[in-house]
């Protein structure tokens, strides 16, 4: 059983949040309430679960590569997460 109370306005970052597993995450605690930041690539036509779950719309997404260092720390840094989710390949 999930504890929606758990889950309801925590910070989540998620790396790879455009994939397949990531889309299905996505969609899961944005149901239960989670403020969600995801990192991932640029869109492609190979994101087309999370484009059709409309989560391009409904997920404050950042695009970027996760080996830029800097990059990947001031994004954590700005959104300070309590909960990381590293699903990027």
């Amino acid at each position: 059983m999930v504890d929606r109370k758990f889950w309801k306005d925590k910070k989540v970052f998620i790396t790879g949040h455009t994939g397949f597993k990531g889309s299905w995450l996505c969609l899961m605690l944005q149901e239960l309430g989670a403020d969600i930041k995801g990192l991932s690539l640029p869109l492609s036509d190979d994101n087309k679960l999370f484009r059709s779950l409309n989560l391009n719309k409904s997920i404050n997404s950042n695009y970027g590569d996760i080996r830029n260092l800097k990059f990947l720390e001031s994004e954590i840094s700005n959104f300070s997460p309590e909960v990381v989710f590293h699903l990027a390949a």
